[in-house]
């Protein structure tokens, strides 16, 4: 047997060469794949959400399947009949929409323990466990840290919220005749999403923050709470105390009530203040998370 000696100081490469993967897209999706391990929270915390969109989807087929018997069996005048479908139709729609309208406020504050449970820990446990060290020596930017983790926790807001309107919608979409309610609901689609969008970024953020500035989990998730109830139960009763809604500003889900009633046209005796002091008031609260989240991971990259 003999043995072959290669002597040429250049060889030419065959292979291809590897893209750079995305590093946020590369953290977050670690940050999902550790809390799919433990099964019993996730089975806690979308068991009432899950049951809610498979309910609520039954409803609305059952619902256009109901209405498309009563107007198949209209009799009259062509022009009759068609104003009469016409007006079914429109009915219809309205209190398909009103049924979808009625999850999404059913199910919000279970987003907000969703994502609570599993983004409290993203960044505290980061700084117990001092993986700050690894993650900025690879190098990370602190703008790839906060997206990796943003994107951890958007995930499981969406699962909570966002995707149970979207089946919700989508089943709308294929029971109603001829497509009917993607073509004249369709702004109440858009207006359902973004609703549900915006929700899981302010709760995101504002989770984040939290976690940023404590060192264990439990006490970022304490904190969370703590922060969520209270500035809601405060809000209430100075508003109580001195007879003025304004106080209502204070709390989180009266302005994301205000936000639907400019979206679906509905009107709420507790949030008659105008629009703008509700963007100005979350628009205020994002900055602060934003600020505390710059500052604390700016701390971290230092300290690695």
């Amino acid at each position: 047997m003999k043995a072959a000696t290669h002597t040429e100081v250049y060889r030419k490469f065959d292979g291809e060469l590897q893209r750079r993967p995305n590093r946020a897209r590369t953290l977050a999706w670690s940050g999902v794949r550790i809390g799919f391990r433990r099964k019993l929270p996730a089975l806690l915390l979308f068991t009432i959400p899950a049951i809610s969109t498979i309910v609520t989807s039954f409803i609305v087929q059952l619902k256009f399947e109901a209405e498309a018997g009563t107007i198949g069996g209209m009799s009259g005048a062509p022009s009759m009949q068609s104003k009469a479908m016409g007006a079914a139709l429109s009915q219809q729609m309205g209190e398909v929409e009103a049924i979808i309208f009625t999850l999404l406020k059913q199910i919000q504050y279970f987003v907000v323990l969703a994502m609570g449970w599993y983004g409290a820990g993203l960044i505290a446990e980061d700084k117990k466990l001092r993986a700050n060290l690894l993650y900025f020596a690879r190098p990370m930017t602190r703008w790839t840290y906060f997206l990796g983790k943003f994107g951890t926790v958007a995930f499981w807001g969406a699962c909570a919220v966002v995707l149970p309107v979207t089946i919700v919608c989508s089943v709308a979409a294929f029971a109603s005749p001829d497509w009917a309610f993607v073509r004249e609901a369709w702004p109440t689609i858009l207006k359902l999403e973004l609703y549900a969008v915006l929700w899981v970024i302010v709760h995101g953020l504002l989770i984040l923050a939290i976690s940023s500035v404590c060192d264990r989990r439990n006490h970022a998730l304490a904190g969370l709470f703590g922060f969520y109830f209270l500035s809601g139960f405060g809000a209430e009763a100075m508003s109580q105390l001195f007879d003025g809604t304004g106080w209502r500003l204070m709390s989180i889900p009266r302005n994301f009530e205000r936000i639907s009633d400019a979206l679906f046209d509905t009107e709420s005796y507790f949030v008659n203040w105008p629009l703008e002091a509700t963007v100005w008031a979350l628009g205020f609260l994002t900055l602060a998370c934003a600020i505390v989240l710059a500052r604390q991971t700016k701390k971290m990259e230092v300290g690695a």
